[in-house]
C-alpha cells in the first residue's frame, strides 16, 4: 500500500460514506471487508481466518478501524489477529468505538476523561479492543484517535421496519436520555481526525438532542408517516422487547461532547434529529423532494427501489 493511502479496515456503512468524501477531497484510499464488494479498492479479507490473509503493508497509511468486535466471549479477538497482519509503521489509527465503555452513569455527565466502566459484553469486548490497540500504538509511536460513538443513522439506517411491525418501545417515564449522530456529521469527523494537525485522545460525537430512545422511534414514526410505536412499562418491556434492545433503553448516561467538537473544529450539519431523519427519507425516496410533492406509500417505495434496506440503528 503506497504511504499517504488512507485504509479503511472495514467497509460498512459508515466506511462508505467516509470513501465517498475521501474522493471529493482526492485522497487515496483503499479498505478491506470480508465480501470484497465494492469495487477494485476493496480487498476480501477476512480475518476470523486470518491464516489464509497475507500481510498488510502499512507503512506511512493513515487507518480507519471500524470492524465490529467478535460476537462472543470476554474479549475481542479480531483486533489481535488484525494487528498481526499489519507490516509497516502507519501514519496515525481512528478506532471506532462506542459509548457503551462508560456502562451506566446516573450521576453528572460523561465526557472524554471519564473512566470506562462497561457492563455489557459487547460494550467490553469494545473496551479490549481499545486497549489492545493503544497498547499496539504505543510501542510504535503511532498516534490512535478513538471515537467513542452513539447511535448512528442515516439513509437506510432507520428503524422503519420495526416502526412498521409495531415493536413496542418503553414508556418515556422510564426511558433515560440517548444520543445519536448522523453518518454524514461522523464522515466529516472523520476526515478531520485523518488531518496530522489534530492531536491523539479519546472522542465523543453526538448531535444536539437527548430524545430517549422511545422519544426517537415516535419522532421517526411522525417523519415517516408511520403509526406511533406502542408505550409499554418496564415490566412489559421485560417481556417483550430483546435483551438488547431493553438494554439501550434503559442504559442511563448523559454524554458531554463539547470538548470534541471544538478540538474538531466542525459545525454539525444536522444539529437536530429531525432534519437528519427528514433528509435521510427524502434521499431513501421515502419522502418527496420538494414539499407538497405527493409521496409513495411505504410499499410504493419499497417497490420502487427494491433493494432499499431500513435497519434498525447500530448503538456503535
Amino acid at each position: 500500500m503506497i504511504a499517504g493511502t488512507t485504509l479503511l479496515a472495514g467497509y460498512g456503512y459508515t466506511a462508505r460514506a467516509l470513501a465517498r468524501r475521501l474522493d471529493a477531497a482526492g485522497t487515496a484510499w483503499q479498505a478491506h471487508s470480508r465480501s470484497g464488494d465494492g469495487g477494485h479498492r476493496v480487498l476480501d479479507l477476512d480475518i476470523d481466518t486470518p491464516e489464509a490473509v497475507a500481510p498488510l503493508q502499512v507503512d506511512g497509511v493513515s487507518i480507519v478501524y471500524s470492524i465490529a468486535p467478535s460476537p462472543q466471549g470476554s474479549a475481542d479477538a479480531r483486533m489481535p489477529r488484525w494487528l498481526a497482519l499489519l507490516q509497516g509503521h502507519p501514519s496515525r489509527m481512528l478506532y471506532l468505538s462506542t459509548t457503551g465503555v462508560y456502562g451506566h452513569q446516573p450521576e453528572g455527565a460523561v465526557d472524554e476523561t471519564t473512566p470506562p466502566q462497561p457492563v455489557h459484553a459487547r460494550a467490553i469486548r469494545r473496551l479490549t479492543a481499545e486497549r489492545a490497540l493503544s497498547e499496539w500504538c504505543a510501542r510504535r509511536g503511532v498516534p490512535l484517535l478513538i471515537f467513542r460513538l452513539p447511535a448512528i443513522y442515516g439513509p437506510d439506517r432507520l428503524p422503519l421496519q420495526r416502526l412498521r411491525r409495531g415493536d413496542p418501545v418503553l414508556d418515556p417515564a422510564h426511558s433515560p436520555p440517548s444520543y445519536r449522530i448522523h453518518v454524514e456529521d461522523l464522515a466529516a469527523a472523520l476526515l478531520c481526525g485523518l488531518s496530522p494537525a489534530l492531536p491523539a485522545g479519546i472522542y465523543l460525537l453526538r448531535d444536539e438532542s437527548e430524545w430517549s430512545l422511545s422519544c426517537w422511534f415516535t419522532q421517526v414514526a411522525e417523519l415517516a408517516g408511520l403509526p406511533a410505536p406502542p408505550r409499554v412499562d418496564l415490566a412489559e418491556a421485560r417481556e417483550r422487547l430483546s435483551p438488547a434492545m431493553l438494554e439501550f433503553m434503559t442504559d442511563y448516561r448523559r454524554l458531554d461532547a463539547r470538548a470534541s467538537r471544538a478540538r474538531l473544529g466542525m459545525t454539525l450539519r444536522y444539529p437536530d434529529p429531525r432534519e437528519g431523519v427528514r433528509a435521510s427519507l427524502v434521499q431513501m425516496g421515502w419522502l418527496p423532494d420538494q414539499p407538497g410533492a405527493p409521496a409513495g406509500s411505504p410499499e410504493t417505495q419499497a417497490e420502487r427501489r427494491p433493494g432499499m434496506t431500513t435497519r434498525d440503528d447500530d448503538q456503535g
